[in-house]
């Protein structure tokens, strides 16, 4: 039995579609009402944590042009005070093959500035954007996948292609790189492709996503663990299951599989403190441990509205999840989680009534049995 929450709600007055975290902890959010004339202005936020009055405190924000749309994902440089924002330009520049959608923001403890800009997709229609962003450990590279299908890796800061685009030829779910920078994976809903990141060499194809009795999914997620693996979520295309799978990178063989959502997984957070995290599309937030796949906390009914990015902080103490209902949840988590042994006594304990009951149940069924014979 997973433990209860400890958490609290923010209301930071736009619908939030990403969200990132610095190197100094700081929570950067973006988003807004895009292109349109709703007076929701669109937004780039850097907030700080105060558990003392559950609360996120603004430290810099920067407004954006109403003509464009919000931004749709970012990515954090791990050492400087930069990050990489996708947002779409105005619809008249993107139908003119114009769309400088890749944006490199820098920031100080009051204010966000954006810098160079730079086309990362194919797509001349306002409804393709960039889905999905990701940066390198060393804050060299930026890979960017695109509802388009384009695959695109540029440099930072210069925001120039290390090479040619690539067409996957399907909308790229999700986008990562390995912690030694030498591999990237894309993830579309038929396959998974991990290639160089020096010359895009395909190192591994994987493709037909299956989970158990050979039910076909989609692959919705994939990011690269610590040491040689590569965590995937599977979503089944019944929408009746979520599964996480674990691939050994040195073998590529699956090392484990659990099923982990009986509704499919819209939102995913690997953390560097043995933690993972994932929404819902039945609006859930769970906690797992990373190794086991183990269950350690459920949140059920954690936002109002779709659950649009999760992230935890660079020290493991909290994640946040946002969400198109324009707030953030908090979640304050423990310095030491309870083991397996531990939930079980502490759900013995709060359910003694029930299961002596159900003892002495079975032994009046039991009693009643030896008495026939």
């Amino acid at each position: 039995m997973p433990i209860p929450a400890n958490r609290y709600t923010v209301n930071v007055g736009f619908p939030i579609g990403c969200i990132g975290v610095t190197h100094a902890n700081k929570i950067v959010l973006g988003g807004g009402g895009g292109p349109s004339r709703s007076g929701v202005q669109n937004k780039l936020s850097i907030y700080s944590i105060d558990d003392s009055t559950s609360t996120l405190n603004l430290n810099a924000e920067l407004v954006l042009s109403s003509d464009e749309d919000a931004p749709t994902c970012l990515a954090m440089h791990p050492k400087d005070k930069l990050f990489v924002c996708s947002i779409n330009t105005s619809m008249a520049e993107i139908k003119q093959g114009n769309n400088q959608n890749c944006r490199l923001f820098s920031y100080t403890k009051t204010k966000i500035t954006m810098g160079k800009q730079a086309k990362c997709m194919g797509s001349t229609r306002d409804v393709d954007y960039q889905k999905c962003i990701a940066m390198s450990a060393s804050g060299k590279l930026v890979v960017g996948g695109a509802t388009d299908g384009t695959l695109s890796v540029v440099r930072v800061p210069t925001l120039k292609p290390v090479f040619p685009f690539i067409d996957a030829r399907d909308e790229i779910n999700d986008v990562g790189f390995s912690n030694d920078d030498k591999w990237l994976v894309a993830a579309t809903d038929s396959e998974l492709r991990v290639l160089s990141t020096t010359d895009a060499e395909l190192v591994r194809r994987i493709d037909d996503p299956r989970i158990s009795g050979g039910k076909r999914a989609v692959f919705r997620f994939a990011r690269f663990g610590q040491t040689n693996t590569l965590y995937t979520v599977l979503n089944t295309r019944a929408r009746n299951g979520a599964y996480i799978v674990v691939w050994d990178t040195n073998k590529w063989v699956r090392t484990a599989t659990r099923r982990v959502s009986s509704s499919p997984i819209t939102t995913f957070a690997l953390g560097t403190h043995g933690l993972l995290a994932f929404a819902t599309a039945s609006l859930h937030v769970v906690v797992c441990d990373a190794k086991s796949l183990r269950v350690l906390m459920r949140v059920p009914a954690a936002h109002s509205f779709a659950i649009t990015a999760l992230a935890f902080d660079r020290d493991g103490k909290h994640l946040v999840s946002a969400s198109a209902d324009q707030t953030c949840q908090v979640y304050v988590l423990p310095d030491v989680w309870p083991t397996p042994l531990q939930t079980a006594v502490a759900v013995a304990r709060d359910h003694a009534q029930v299961i002596a009951i159900a003892f002495v149940l079975v032994l009046a069924i039991i009693l009643a049995l030896v008495l026939r014979r």
